[in-house]
């Protein structure tokens, strides 16, 4: 959650956003190793971006500006080649730049978002050039200082005027351009743009990441797909291997009965919804696509959209890939509906599928549940998969040769000593935390394997008992919020069920943490927080 410091950014990875990339080999290691990926490409969306620059430049030097107005180059900067951030402030002004945009300076480019300083003003922070970078085509680097308030800067956007504009005297029209949107907290529009925000805590750590282009893998992520429990129900599929199911006293299924299950799980999931999207006091400001659900799709546990869809990055795997994941019960097959596809086909990103689906259906059916089945260490590509009914080993496997990662595949079984039925009930992965419940691993060959794997690529191990994993306190998310700091998130059940001193080492290494009460999804659905959010990178 501290940025990237000066030390940090040359461990990270050199990026070029959507161009193509040539995976380096990683060396024969029991040790995990993080992977470099070599872009292909090089600098070409450096060059194009610093092209539309050196025009906008020349244009500026040309126009005669009146005593008044002033517009440094320092303030101008590309982010897109139709996209033009340009800063006012303390050395740039309004005055400056309207005469720019009148003047033709950017002739050409279909945006403009100019960039206010009101609050900071600070004579090291005058400009852009010396608070934000262009990293890649999807990636922005930021001095944490201006991200929140009481430094923050906002945006005003314009656009190229269509024929159907009409001049006005409230400014909404200044020569070609139109006024679109105003007073925009940058971060907030950096992400609405589809921008990842890297935060970094020094001018030195901005300008490395400026010169060397380079990108860390992400653990988490400021994007989500969710699901409201709008025709939520107690799943007896599910409910054969998922021993973390209990009754609530009711018969969901019984007239009359299903209407007040519905409307105490979807207050609870309001808590969570917004918790998870609010960029207010320990909200989580993340971007969540938020679907619902009917009786006629027959999906009782579509709330947990994370088990039938993984998606990956390009520098995470070398392409940007979206998994689909075959499903033991039959109904929640059902949940991979075509609306929810469609919006992830919409994003343009995933140039590759990997479907796995026809593993349902063949003589001798296997499945792997997405990241329910396998809890992933993304920046080291390492896999964690504890072996059950839902959980193939060999499936698992082929999926690690498939995307590049190293299984590490166990057993694990709750206080019954029953095949706990996914992997992310006893265990997360988070960027410098690791929660495990090591106790629930039998074998201690394998539990030692497990454990020396966390601390080797750098985790702060926090080991949870039996009893807290039948808390949720496994079911547990980190996500990086909308600053670029990481997360958190969990039910309220998890929260206080963790120990004072847990609760401390895992604030040693996140930000902040985000919870809800969700107690009816948990015990009626089986599934907590984790598994309530489908990460979109």
């Amino acid at each position: 959650g501290e940025g990237l410091g000066d030390k940090g950014v040359g461990a990270a990875q050199e990026h070029n956003g959507k161009n193509g990339v040539q995976i380096q080999q990683r060396p024969e290691s029991k040790e995990p190793v993080s992977l470099s990926l070599k872009f292909s490409g090089g600098d070409t969306i450096k060059d194009q971006l610093q092209l539309a620059r050196d025009r906008c430049l020349a244009r500026l030097r040309a126009l005669e500006l009146k005593k008044h107005e002033r517009l440094a180059p320092s303030d101008v900067m590309f982010i897109a080649k139709d996209t033009c951030f340009v800063g006012t402030g303390s050395v740039s002004n309004y005055a400056g730049f309207s005469r720019a945009m009148r003047g033709g300076v950017f002739d050409g480019t279909r945006r403009i978002a100019c960039v206010r300083d009101v609050f900071d003003r600070a004579s090291d922070r005058a400009t852009l050039h010396d608070v934000i970078a262009t990293v890649s085509d999807d990636a922005v680097a930021m001095l944490s200082v201006i991200q929140k308030a009481p430094r923050q800067r906002l945006v005003n956007e314009y656009v190229l005027r269509s024929s159907e504009s009409v001049d006005a005297d409230d400014g909404s029209v200044d020569g070609q351009y139109v006024l679109q949107r105003h007073d925009v907290d940058l971060v907030q529009y950096l992400h609405e743009e589809g921008y990842r925000v890297l935060p970094c805590q020094s001018k030195a750590a901005l300008e490395q990441i400026a010169a060397q282009r380079i990108v860390p893998v992400q653990q988490s992520t400021n994007h989500v797909l969710m699901v409201a429990p709008t025709a939520f129900s107690s799943n007896a599929d599910a409910a054969l291997d998922n021993h973390y199911m209990q009754s609530v006293g009711i018969d969901p299924d019984a007239p009359g009965c299903a209407t007040t299950l519905r409307e105490q799980v979807l207050r609870e999931y309001n808590a969570l919804y917004t918790a998870i999207v609010s960029r207010g006091e320990r909200g989580a400001g993340v971007r969540a696509h938020l679907f619902t659900h009917d009786d006629h799709h027959g999906t009782p546990d579509a709330v947990f959209p994370n088990n039938w869809f993984s998606t990956h990055t390009d520098l995470e795997i070398g392409q940007c890939t979206l998994v689909l994941y075959p499903m033991k019960p039959i109904n929640r097959r059902k949940e991979r509906r075509a609306e929810f596809l469609s919006r992830l086909h919409a994003f343009q990103r995933y140039t590759h599928v990997a479907d796995l689906t026809r593993h349902e259906t063949v003589s001798a059916p296997r499945f792997l549940e997405g990241t329910g089945s396998l809890v992933l260490d993304r920046i080291n590509r390492i896999a964690y998969a504890a072996i059950s009914e839902r959980t193939d080993p060999q499936l698992a496997a082929m999926w690690a040769r498939m995307l590049g990662y190293t299984l590490v595949p166990f057993r694990s079984v709750d206080a019954q000593g029953r095949a706990i039925y996914h992997t992310n009930v006893m265990m997360c992965v988070g960027s410098r935390v690791a929660v495990i419940c090591s106790e629930s691993i039998p074998e201690l060959k394998e539990r030692d394997t497990v454990l020396s794997s966390l601390r080797a690529t750098g985790k702060s191990v926090v080991d949870i008992t039996q009893k807290q994993v039948e808390k949720f306190c496994g079911n547990v998310l980190e996500l990086e919020n909308s600053y670029g700091e990481q997360v958190l998130a969990m039910s309220s059940q998890a929260y206080h069920a963790f120990s004072p001193d847990q609760i401390a080492a895992i604030e040693d290494s996140v930000a902040y943490i985000v919870h809800a009460d969700i107690r009816t999804i948990e015990r009626v659905g089986g599934g907590g927080v984790r598994c309530a959010i489908a990460e979109l990178f």
